[in-house]
């Protein structure tokens, strides 16, 4: 077992295994790529026509499938919109039975209270949706106003928002393609990590990546890759791939339990990220990445998510520990699940290990992590020229360059892992033996240095 001593604020914790294994030439050519992926990033958090169009397109690519949850902006107090389900209500089935909620929405006959799908049962009927008739924008601001008449007399409710990956999506800030790669070593058998996602490729690689075991594939957890327009890779196509393969190289040893959750375009409910938590806690993981977030209307925190965090605690205690991207937002707004109390909120630094301009960051930021540039294991497909203004090809066995927070976060699941096994310490005391590495910066928590950046 390794000997450890106790980390010193700004010292890197595996060091040696974790080096920057491309050459000077490949190095070079990957920061030219980055340079432009953090100047989109950024104008895709700050430009509202650039987010707007997004949206717009990204709605009527998909008005037509059923499998995909369809979403409505519904305007933040900053003025930005927020995501929310079409003409969806969510209440706390306590008080959805009270009679004063009862008779309040007896006055809206348009909102139908749903029986409990197989994601409300998950979350143990906790939680009761209401479906309004009319679904658009218009319904969704009757709706906030309703959830805020409710909430001034003590109901908990919230619309039912929607996650995406990104500010909007992930067009035009998507991972780069890398000619650098990390050679796989293996590892001894470790801790069950549940990563909420998007779905990993069932393409087996001829590099030892992502291979099963130690990546669980078990029929329900295929990135779909290009179900969409059926020639291009989804926006959000090998999300979950990176994070996989961010989490390998901190943690070869880890079985890593991909939970489909986010469809191609990198969007998915409240709900459904919630029953994915429990059901993730339920199968035996005991460390769970979820690189997505989501701001809400009023910055209320999403009642499902906040069920799921519920149930985990009394089923778990402390033994849980669920790591989660603190946004890209460049501002220090509420970023769900990340501004949960116990979460642990990653927040993204330069390569140079200095705070970003792009990371949400703030008060409820744990740690924060190099995410600019992250190198890691990629799908194979064509880019659409909607993702990318100059679309790139990957083949086989490919690698990518990406910035994001949704990439720093993998980083310090895998760590806290990796801890876990070489120390035989639980999840919660792997992570107070990390936070001893870390330097600490304003609003961005404690700095850690584990993977390097570009």
């Amino acid at each position: 077992m390794t000997a450890w001593r106790p980390g010193q604020p700004g010292d890197v914790p595996f060091a040696e295994a974790l080096a920057d294994p491309r050459s000077p030439d490949q190095l070079a050519q990957d920061q030219r790529r980055v340079r432009r992926q953090l100047t989109n990033l950024e104008r895709r958090t700050n430009d509202q026509a650039v987010q707007r169009e997004l949206l717009d397109h990204v709605r009527r690519r998909r008005a037509d499938r059923d499998d995909m949850v369809q979403f409505v902006p519904s305007p933040g107090p900053d003025g930005y919109d927020r995501l929310v389900a079409e003409g969806e209500l969510l209440i706390r089935t306590e008080h959805a039975d009270d009679d004063f909620v009862a008779s309040y929405l007896a006055g809206y006959p348009e909102l139908v209270r749903e029986d409990p799908d197989e994601d409300l049962a998950v979350l143990d009927g906790r939680v009761t949706r209401f479906q309004h008739s009319q679904a658009d924008a218009y319904a969704a601001q009757r709706l906030n106003d309703i959830a805020q008449f409710l909430r001034q007399r003590g109901v908990q409710v919230t619309l039912n928002s929607v996650i995406p990956l990104g500010p909007v999506g992930k067009a035009l800030a998507g991972p780069e393609p890398s000619a650098g790669s990390r050679p796989w070593t293996g590892g001894p058998e470790g801790e069950v990590i549940a990563v909420i996602d998007t779905g990993i490729s069932y393409e087996q690689r001829g590099d030892q990546w992502l291979q099963d075991p130690p990546v669980v594939r078990d029929g329900t957890n295929e990135d779909r890759l290009t179900d969409i327009d059926l020639t291009h890779l989804n926006f959000a196509a090998g999300h979950g791939q990176l994070v996989t393969g961010i989490i390998q190289q901190v943690e070869p040893g880890a079985r890593i339990v991909m939970h489909r959750t986010l469809d191609g375009d990198g969007f998915g409910s409240d709900v459904a990220v919630a029953a994915a938590m429990v059901r993730a806690v339920r199968g035996g993981a005991r460390i769970l990445n979820l690189s997505l977030g989501t701001r809400t209307p009023d910055d209320q925190p999403p009642i499902g998510m906040q069920t799921a965090l519920e149930i985990i605690r009394e089923e778990t205690g402390d033994e849980t520990v669920i790591v989660a991207a603190a946004g890209n937002y460049a501002n220090t707004d509420r970023c769900y699940p990340a501004s949960f109390r116990r979460v642990v909120s990653v927040a993204g630094l330069t390569v140079d290990a200095l705070a970003s301009t792009w990371s949400t960051r703030g008060p409820d930021t744990t740690v924060s992590t190099i995410s600019e540039g992250v190198l890691s294991t990629y799908v194979q497909g064509e880019e659409s020229w909607l993702v990318d203004w100059d679309p790139d090809s990957y083949g086989p066995d490919s690698w990518a360059i990406a910035s994001g927070t949704s990439f720093g976060a993998p980083q310090v699941a895998g760590a806290i892992a990796r801890i876990c096994r070489e120390q035989g310490k639980t999840p919660r005391e792997a992570l107070g033996i990390l936070l001893g590495y870390g330097r600490p910066i304003p609003d961005f928590g404690l700095a850690l240095r584990i993977l390097p950046g570009t």
